[in-house]
C-alpha cells in the first residue's frame, strides 16, 4: 500500500524536539570506537517502543576473519564482544534497510574543545558534542524516520541497523548483514565527511589497502678492520637501490592497471657510510575494480619479480562498491534531497571504506549514503546543523515512501551484481 507521504512528513515535523533530545542522550553516552559501551541499550529502547523486533548482535571474530569483506580493526580490540550492534525489523515483503553507526572517535577535552564533549550544546543552530557529526546525527535521523514510517508501512519490511562501524565495519556492519536478510535497497545516513552536507551523496566507495615491501642487501667486506668507510659499495648489494627498482616496477604496473599507488614512508640503512642491508617501503593503494585480495596479489607478484624479498598487506582494507548512476534508488534519493535542500546532490566518488559497500557486496542491494551538514569531524567542537539533521529525517521518509509505492506496485528493483 502506498505511503501517505504528506502525512508522514507532517508526522516527522512534530519530532523536532524528539530529535534534539535524542541527540543529547546519544552524545552523553560514551561509545568510543573499540571500547565496550551501553549506547546500544538506548537505541534498542527507542526501537522497542515502536513494536519492532529487536536483536542485539555481538561480533564473532573467529567466524568473520575468513569473510571476503573482513577488515581487521585498527587498532586491535581487546573485548570485541562488548561492541553490541542493533538490528530491528518490522513487517513482511520487500525490504529496505536504514542504517548508521553508533561509535565515535575519542575526544580530547584538552585539544581545543570549547564545550563539554559529552553534552550536546546548541550554539547558533549547530549542536556540538562528540559524535554529533560522526555519526550520532545519522542515528537520530534513522530512529526518527523509523518512528514516523512504522505506522504508515504495509506490505513491506523496514529494517534498522545501528552498528559499530568506525573500525572498518568488520565488527559491526559486516556481522549485521547476515541478520538484515534480503532487502531491495539500503540508506546509510552519515553526514558527508567533506563538510558539504546534502550537497553531496555517495553511491560508490573506492577499494583500499596498505602495502609493505621489503628488500634485502649485502654489505661488502671492509678493507680496514672494523672501519665501515673502508668498504667498497660496488662490492655489495644496496637494499635501497634494489627497493628503488622495485618501486619503479610497481609504479609502471599501477599506471597500466589504472589504479593509484602512493609510497609514503621509506626506511633503510643505519648510517650514511654503511651500505643498507634492509629496505622497507610502506604505502597505500586505491582502486575501483576487483578485490583487495586480487589487487594485492598482482602487486605482490610484480614486486617479487622486480627483486623484493617480501610483501605484506596490513591495516585497514576494503573492497570497492558502486551503484550504477541510472539505478532507480539513485534518482529517487536525488529527488528526495532536492525536495528538502532545494538542489540535487552531486555524487562524491572518492570516499574510501564507506559502509555502503556492505549492503552492495553482501546483499546485492543498492545503497546510497547522505547526511546533514556537519563539521569538525574527529576534532574539537564537532557539530551538526540541527535544522539539516531534521531535513535528513525528512529525506529518509521521502525515500522510503517513494520506494514503498514503487515495490508494492509490483515493480521490483534491479539487484547489484558484484
Amino acid at each position: 500500500m502506498p505511503v501517505d507521504t504528506r502525512a508522514a512528513l507532517d508526522a516527522a515535523d512534530r519530532l523536532r524536539g524528539y530529535e534534539r533530545e535524542l541527540l543529547g542522550s546519544l552524545v552523553a553516552r560514551r561509545s568510543v570506537r573499540g571500547e565496550p559501551s551501553d549506547v546500544h541499550e538506548l537505541c534498542a529502547e527507542h526501537l522497542d517502543r515502536l513494536g519492532v523486533e529487536v536483536e542485539l548482535l555481538t561480533p564473532r571474530v573467529a567466524d568473520l576473519e575468513s569473510h571476503p569483506e573482513w577488515c581487521p580493526p585498527q587498532p586491535d580490540v581487546a573485548e570485541p564482544e562488548g561492541l553490541v550492534s542493533v538490528v530491528a525489523s518490522r513487517g513482511e515483503g520487500p525490504g529496505i534497510l536504514l542504517f548508521a553507526h553508533i561509535d565515535t572517535e575519542l575526544p580530547d577535552p584538552g585539544d581545543g574543545w570549547g564545550t563539554d564533549p559529552y553534552r550536546a550544546t546548541e550554539i547558533g543552530g549547530r549542536i556540538h558534542g562528540v559524535g554529533a557529526a560522526d555519526d550520532k546525527a545519522g542515528v537520530v535521523s534513522v530512529l526518527a524516520a523509523a518512528r514516523v514510517l512504522v505506522p504508515h508501512l504495509e506490505g513491506v519490511r523496514l529494517v534498522v541497523g545501528l552498528v559499530h562501524g568506525k573500525l572498518g565495519g568488520g565488527l559491526g556492519t559486516l556481522p549485521a548483514m547476515e541478520r538484515v536478510g534480503e532487502v531491495d535497497a539500503a540508506v546509510y545516513c552519515h553526514p558527508a565527511e567533506t563538510g558539504r552536507g546534502m550537497a553531496q551523496f555517495k553511491i560508490a566507495t573506492r577499494g583500499f589497502f596498505n602495502i609493505r615491501i621489503e628488500t634485502a642487501g649485502r654489505r661488502p667486506p671492509p678493507v680496514e678492520i672494523r672501519t665501515p668507510n673502508s668498504e667498497d659499495p660496488r662490492e655489495g648489494v644496496n637494499a635501497l637501490e634494489r627497493l628503488r627498482g622495485v618501486l619503479d616496477a610497481v609504479d609502471r604496473w599501477a599506471d597500466r592497471e589504472d589504479l593509484l599507488c602512493s609510497v609514503n614512508r621509506l626506511s633503510a640503512g643505519v648510517g650514511p657510510t654503511v651500505l643498507p642491508e634492509h629496505g622497507v617501503a610502506e604505502g597505500a593503494v586505491w582502486f575501483r575494480g576487483g578485490t583487495f585480495t586480487e589487487v594485492y596479489e598482482r602487486l605482490a607478484t610484480v614486486a617479487m619479480e622486480a627483486g623484493a624479498r617480501s610483501t605484506a598487506l596490513f591495516g585497514v582494507r576494503s573492497n570497492p562498491a558502486e551503484v550504477p548512476s541510472g539505478h532507480p534508488l539513485v534518482g529517487l534519493a536525488a529527488r528526495a534531497v532536492r525536495a528538502e535542500a532545494g538542489a540535487a546532490p552531486r555524487v562524491y566518488p572518492a570516499h574510501v571504506a564507506s559502509d555502503i559497500r556492505f549492503p552492495i557486496r553482501c546483499l546485492g542491494a543498492p545503497a546510497v549514503g547522505f547526511g546533514a551538514l556537519a563539521g569538525n569531524f574527529y576534532g574539537p567542537d564537532e557539530w551538526v546543523d540541527a535544522d539539516d539533521m531534521h531535513r535528513a529525517t525528512r529525506v529518509i521518509v521521502r525515500i522510503v515512501s517513494a520506494w514503498a509505492g514503487h515495490v508494492t506496485g509490483g515493480r521490483p528493483w534491479p539487484r547489484i551484481e558484484i
